[in-house]
């Protein structure tokens, strides 16, 4: 007497299968295979920037772009395949106001590059130099076309500027906040202070490194403190205000 395993036929079906689609998988890779030969030797026939236009940003333009980037690389009618497309990259990178970008051969010849410009949320001025501040936190060239409605921060270095960075985001996604601060000042030891727009005083808030931790506290005690002013109908009482005691607002005469 003989058994079966009933493992064997479904163990044959798949060992079927797989030697009948196995010469389907061959077909498909040399298809594959041959159209990226092909688009390899395709000569570049056509670049396409797109520039993103956010909040109405211009610090990159597509024409000027382009410009720059013919006169550093020979692109047109060249094979697809030889296209320096990593030293490509990095040079958009490097061009003012570029903050990420993608460069993408087609399979008709055309290059596709789209930039996104860099974001600034502060004007920074300091001894030797004014530049923008972008949302990352790098440095960006102010421009002769475009002139950013960001807040002014008057700042000793660079990197104390930078400590400035909570609050310069604070301002960026609050709406509150943005119409309340004039103008920032960091000193080179990292201090912040600022001036609001109501009244004629300003507010320190201490050392930026602290910001990250203190700042959502600090900021609702003005907010309670301004609104007790307000009921009062007297801005001009104080000249300074002190957040830099934890929970505590120090007002000056």
């Amino acid at each position: 007497m003989t058994t079966s395993d009933p493992q064997t036929p479904r163990n044959s079906r798949w060992k079927g299968a797989w030697w009948t689609t196995l010469p389907l998988l061959a077909l498909v890779l040399a298809a594959f295979t041959a159209a990226d030969r092909q688009v390899e030797g395709t000569p570049c026939r056509a670049i396409h920037i797109e520039v993103d236009q956010l909040d109405g940003m211009y610090f990159v333009d597509a024409p000027s772009l382009r410009n720059t980037i013919l006169e550093d690389f020979s692109l047109l009618n060249r094979p697809m395949g030889d296209l320096p497309i990593a030293d490509l990259h990095s040079a958009i990178l490097d061009h003012h106001g570029v903050a990420a970008c993608t460069v993408e051969p087609t399979l008709g010849g055309a290059l596709n590059i789209t930039v996104r410009q860099q974001r600034p949320i502060a004007r920074v001025w300091t001894p030797d130099s004014c530049l923008y501040l972008d949302d990352r936190g790098d440095w960006l060239p102010l421009s002769p076309r475009y002139t950013a409605p960001v807040p002014v921060v008057h700042a000793e270095t660079r990197s104390a500027a930078l400590t400035a960075m909570p609050l310069l985001r604070k301002m960026d996604t609050d709406p509150f906040w943005d119409g309340f601060i004039d103008q920032l000042s960091v000193d080179g030891d990292g201090h912040i202070q600022f001036r609001p727009r109501l009244g004629d005083l300003t507010v320190a808030l201490g050392q930026g490194a602290e910001l990250d931790e203190r700042l959502d506290a600090q900021l609702t005690h003005l907010k309670t403190f301004y609104r007790a002013l307000l009921d009062s109908g007297d801005l001009r009482q104080y000249s300074a205000l002190d957040l830099r005691y934890d929970g505590q607002l120090v007002a000056r005469k």
